[in-house]
């Protein structure tokens, strides 16, 4: 297991391919410079991904060349990966400057003259509040135009994100294995975490989700410190952590036999699950998969709990969570085609007040074939 950050998680080859990759968006789109502050797409593009209290764009030229606008201190890890990374040189901003003035600045120094700029707002709005941008040129929305490439992943990506399936999946395992009566969910989540860890796992976004009971249909609660009761609906969801790649499954567990409607709802969940894998195939759309998992669920009289998507795409991702939503998610009424090499995280879930949150959960590569498992367990109700 490599341990030196400095080392990038793929070739630079691959780096420069997804650069030539957004300098062809910029072309067809008629843009002279982007200004990217999304972390996940800074980490994409160029292997450095910012945790920074504070502002970080990376100002992507047509001609590809680029320059961080960052702060100061935070300079000191660009100048460890000098000759590393191809966007290796930027412009600090220090403690109690204003943010958006050094952007303007660096921005007209390094894109002159009348341009067309496309600007990622969503992330750094409050930063970006006196942001100017060229003062002859045009100020485009540039969001979502380096998620369009992150959709599909690259063999050396899924193979990152297999690697943290089967840690995260280790620790679901280790988590049943230690769940006992009287426990809290507090030491179940201590047990779930160490796994990770011991098994490989660099820093996950997010803490695992482990719950126990009804309070389990709050989404995404986590422990209190509360025991955990015999007959008790357990949840635990960790996401393992590869170089920033995620990999989360969800899994449910009790000790001694839980309810029948638990078990019930269990059932109807993996039947969708199931039929996902049996049909879901590269050319359907978002939509035509959503519905194949969603009837499932309908037919059976679950309808009223179904409150999310079937699936949401994973890769590398940043605090505060895990998931891609916003590069691509299997649910109805969203007519992007599904393409292989395509991740997703599918787990249909039901949420019912006074019972609990079940479901069937599996991690997954979309292959020619289908669906195939990035976790190497299978999706089952553990009873102890």
């Amino acid at each position: 297991m490599p341990t030196d950050f400095d080392r990038l998680p793929f070739q630079p080859n691959e780096y420069l391919a997804r650069r030539d990759a957004l300098r062809k968006l910029m072309a067809e789109h008629g843009i002279d410079a982007c200004v990217l502050n999304s972390t996940e797409n800074m980490y994409y593009l160029t292997g450095f991904g910012s945790l920074a209290h504070g502002a970080t764009s990376l100002i992507v030229r047509a001609d590809g060349k680029a320059i961080w606008v960052m702060r100061l201190t935070e300079l000191s890890n660009i100048r460890a990966l000098k000759g590393k990374i191809w966007a290796d040189e930027g412009v600090g901003v220090r403690d109690g400057q204003d943010y958006s003035t050094v952007l303007d600045r660096t921005l007209a120094d390094f894109v002159p003259g009348k341009a067309v700029i496309a600007v990622e707002y969503g992330t750094v709005q409050t930063a970006l509040r006196g942001f100017v941008g060229p003062k002859n040129g045009a100020i485009l929305n540039a969001s979502g135009l380096v998620e369009q490439l992150r959709r599909v992943k690259s063999p050396a990506e899924i193979e990152l994100l297999r690697r943290a399936g089967q840690i995260a999946a280790q620790s679901c395992r280790d988590g049943f294995e230690a769940l006992h009566e009287g426990m809290t969910d507090a030491q179940l989540a201590a047990v779930v975490t160490n796994s990770m860890l011991a098994n490989g796992s660099h820093r996950p976004a997010k803490m695992a989700n482990v719950c126990a009971g009804p309070r389990t249909a709050r989404a995404h609660v986590t422990w209190c410190g509360a025991s955990i009761s015999r007959g008790e609906l357990v949840n635990i969801e960790p996401a393992a952590s590869v170089f920033d790649y995620h990999t989360p499954i969800f899994r449910f567990y009790s000790i001694g036999a839980p309810s029948d409607r638990v078990r019930r709802m269990f059932d109807v969940c993996k039947e969708a699950l199931d039929e996902g894998f049996a049909h879901v195939r590269p050319g359907m759309t978002a939509h035509e998969a959503a519905r194949l998992f969603e009837g499932v669920i309908e037919r059976r009289g679950f309808a009223e709990w179904m409150v999310t998507r079937p699936a949401y795409s994973i890769g590398g991702s940043f605090p505060p969570g895990w998931g891609e939503d916003d590069v691509m998610a299997i649910r109805r009424d969203f007519d992007a085609v599904l393409e292989e090499g395509m991740c997703f995280h599918v787990t249909p879930c039901l949420y019912e007040d006074g019972v609990g949150c079940v479901g069937a959960s599996m991690p997954c590569v979309l292959t020619a074939s289908g669906f195939e498992s990035l976790s190497g367990d299978e999706a089952v109700f553990g009873v102890k």
